[in-house]
């Protein structure tokens, strides 16, 4: 896979609408936390910047991207499962905050699992510090198919046991359920990826310059185009200066 300038730009801001688009969602229903939702995109939005036109770091753009999406699915399945709940045992109710969270926890925890897993195919290839996806996989359908039959199996129990617990209305129930099982199924699809990105960001830590991306040179030289990067090489060597 080719992460030049071009896929890097448009792929970041494409990570950052479904994010925005679950916490417009979010604000609609439940307006009390718009603080919240303001401060998640406006970090968001200079993340996305700071990605595009500063950082050279391969580590930074693929776990932002990851996040990016993910972060739509537990967003928008947090404030299904706290408006549904909240409708039952009222909005400021530790019940209603509990469901909130729950998608949260689920997607947590399921991460966490697989992490700490040893990957079965690496996608990454190496030139040095430099670092490109491999797209290929050597996965046999066999190996894919009963873990995420079991991963599927085990949040739907869960879920099903939140309708239970919480008595939330069905329709707000299933859409928290779903849209849950959907982030669990992301990060069963991208478990190699996860695994494999987890150990290069702990090897990244002993080395004296961070992994960037193999098309690294082509991405200075589209950036060194693009007046917003000027601005920022500019302040940055006004910082070095010793007369600034």
């Amino acid at each position: 896979m080719l992460l030049d300038s071009e896929y890097i730009r448009r792929s970041v801001w494409v990570s950052l609408t479904p994010l925005t688009f679950a916490m417009v969602l979010g604000l609609s229903a439940i307006p009390f936390f718009w603080l919240v939702y303001f401060f998640i995109f406006l970090g968001k939005l200079v993340w996305c910047v700071y990605l595009i036109y500063v950082s050279e770091r391969f580590a930074y753009y693929m776990w932002s991207i990851l996040i990016g999406f993910l972060g739509f699915l537990v967003i928008s399945a947090g404030s299904v499962a706290y408006l549904s709940a909240g409708d039952v045992w009222g909005s400021a109710s530790i019940e209603a905050c509990s469901a909130g969270l729950l998608p949260v926890a689920i997607t947590l925890i399921c991460y966490l699992i697989i992490a700490h897993t040893r990957p079965s195919f690496y996608p990454f290839e190496y030139n040095g510090n430099r670092v490109a996806v491999v797209s290929k996989s050597i996965q046999s359908p066999s190996v894919k198919k009963h873990p995420a039959v079991l991963l599927a199996g085990a949040t739907t129990l869960a879920a099903s046991l939140f309708l239970k617990f919480f008595g939330v209305p069905t329709a707000g129930g299933a859409s928290a359920v779903a849209l849950t099982l959907g982030a669990v199924l992301v990060i069963f699809h991208l478990r190699d990826s996860i695994r494999a990105l987890r150990a290069l960001s702990i090897k990244e830590k002993t080395m004296p310059v961070p992994y960037t991306f193999m098309e690294i040179d082509e991405i200075r030289a589209a950036r060194s185009q693009w007046w917003l990067s000027r601005i920022f090489m500019w302040v940055a060597s006004r910082r070095k200066s010793p007369g600034a």
